[in-house]
């Protein structure tokens, strides 16, 4: 009885070294540095809860979710706690950890409580290095995929009943993927079919279920968007410009996709090679234990399907939650008749994770973990002790709007200054659309800036991945900054508008700040 109760009690305890230790690297991750997408985020959430319409006044190429739940946040925060928007990532992650938890696949709670140490010790050891703590489509995109898996697929494809709550669960999960990206919109697809092809006589209360829940939070969403989005500016600027505009800049497809799954002990690549395999051990292990050849297949092709873009970095963060949901389940499933073995693999699975991350290079960043103790816990939030945001400041009233170019939406953070209504960026392929709008729903800086031009302009004339200029792509607000604006003497990126300039110079009497031509 004494060894039966020892045994009983790891389970438990390694439970509650993962929550504390996914809890310590969350708190850490509230500091690290911003990154432009989270950003991005950030900005359009606070820009919709003081007002703004989502794909109208505030348009940004990514899904509306993500903007939904920044929005949520964005209603007891302001841009002095900018980085209360990291609560989004670690609340999905914990309603994920939930159903790995509850998980119908598995059937004894020793187990379980086995499945969720590993679960979030592995999540700990990724969640600043891959940027999961970041307040990003890609995190929320994976825990909705890991929800899906423990709570309705495996269930199905190991012959497990599903409960009512699992399903509604999973069917929410499975119908706010594609709002999340619609790039996700083949993944829940095979999702579905999967689900279709691998009931079973006894599952059929199953279906309703999960129509339920889907229907439920599409409802909810559709809602939302009638007060808070534009339907058509969604397809305009998240489906049109990214699909046929903003996909030819980028590497898409299968080669991509292979070459991101042959495992390296590389630094910047030991993240994606865990993903792999787990990816590789959990779906040999689902093939052995399930009959549903097909509905698996479809399964994995899923999962493989958030890769497309073979990325080694925070873009592949969907696929390594999905990954290690769907290892970390099998692998309790298949040693849950025994438990000496479930605790000796998932001690060990916890031990490589934590170990074997130690010397991984953080994304997007590409910072070992001495350089990322050197930079030391800087939250985002509006910051008036720098240059930059001291001139924007003093030129601009905070219910006035600048505009950031090309792309740096933590200016905005910083200064405490939402962006111009339509632009917080202009990039070639946005260019791109300009020259060919969908119905009706124009986007041209060319056109927009000369009819509004904001009191402050912030341009950092850097080239686009190191290819594209300003010059090459939007030469019409160089003229409009020669024309129109005086460059600050100290901080250059900053450009005042000239009629600003001359009001606050003639009160000041500053000769130091009389306009003159700079172009």
């Amino acid at each position: 009885m004494r060894r039966m109760n020892a045994l009983s009690s790891c389970g438990p305890f390694l439970a509650l070294l993962g929550v504390l230790y996914f809890g310590l690297k969350a708190f850490y991750g509230f500091g690290t540095p911003s990154f432009g997408d989270e950003s991005g985020h950030i900005l359009g959430g606070l820009a919709i809860a003081k007002g703004d319409v989502l794909y109208r006044d505030y348009i940004d190429a990514h899904g509306p979710l993500i903007f939904i739940l920044s929005w949520s946040v964005s209603l007891f925060s302001d841009f002095h706690h900018a980085y209360l928007m990291r609560l989004v990532p670690i609340v999905c992650t914990i309603g994920t950890s939930v159903s790995v938890f509850c998980s119908p696949a598995l059937q004894k709670n020793s187990t379980r409580f086995l499945a969720i140490g590993m679960w979030l010790a592995a999540m700990g050891a990724q969640w600043s290095v891959q940027a999961f703590n970041m307040d990003s489509y890609w995190t929320v995109g994976g825990d909705l995929l890991g929800g899906v898996i423990a709570l309705v697929i495996l269930p199905l494809l190991l012959g497990a009943d599903i409960g009512r709550w699992q399903a509604r669960c999973g069917g929410a999960c499975l119908a706010l993927l594609p709002l999340t990206a619609y790039s996700f919109a083949p993944t829940a697809v095979l999702l579905a079919l999967s689900v279709l092809i691998g009931r079973r006589p006894g599952s059929g209360s199953a279906t309703p279920n999960l129509l339920a829940g889907a229907g439920g939070v599409l409802a909810v969403y559709l809602v939302w968007m009638v007060f808070y989005g534009d339907l058509g500016g969604m397809i305009a600027y998240h489906f049109v410009a990214n699909q046929f505009y903003y996909a030819p800049y980028i590497d898409v497809g299968l080669r991509a996709l292979a070459q991101s799954l042959i495992p390296s002990l590389r630094p910047d690549a030991l993240v994606q090679s865990l993903a792999t395999i787990c990816f590789y051990g959990g779906s040999v292990l689902l093939l052995v234990a399930s009959r549903q050849r097909l509905a698996v297949l479809l399964l994995l092709g899923a999962i493989l399907m958030t890769q497309v873009r073979g990325a080694l970095g925070f873009q592949d963060g969907t696929f390594a939650i999905g990954a290690l949901t769907l290892c970390v389940l099998m692998l309790m499933r298949m040693t849950q008749p025994r438990e000496i073995v479930a605790i000796l693999i998932a001690g060990l699975f916890c031990t490589l994770s934590v170990l074997g991350l130690r010397q991984a290079t953080s994304s997007p960043y590409d910072m070992s973990r001495a350089q990322q103790r050197q930079v030391g816990f800087h939250p985002i939030h509006e910051n008036a002790d720098v240059g930059f945001v001291k001139v924007i400041q003093k030129y601009s009233e905070p219910q006035e709007r600048i505009l950031v170019i090309p792309y740096n939406p933590d200016v905005y953070i910083y200064a405490g200054r939402l962006s111009m209504k339509k632009y917080h960026e202009y990039l070639p392929w946005e260019a791109d659309y300009a020259r060919h709008p969908w119905f009706g729903y124009e986007r041209d800086l060319c056109v927009d800036l000369p009819a509004n031009l904001p009191p402050i302009i912030y341009f950092d004339d850097y080239r686009v991945w190191g290819r594209w200029s300003a010059a090459d792509y939007m030469p019409c607000v160089l003229k409009i900054l020669a024309r129109d604006y005086q460059r600050d003497p100290v901080e250059k990126s900053v450009y005042i508008r000239r009629d600003r300039l001359d009001r606050d110079t003639t009160k000041a009497g500053n000769p130091a700040l009389e306009p003159q031509n700079t172009h």
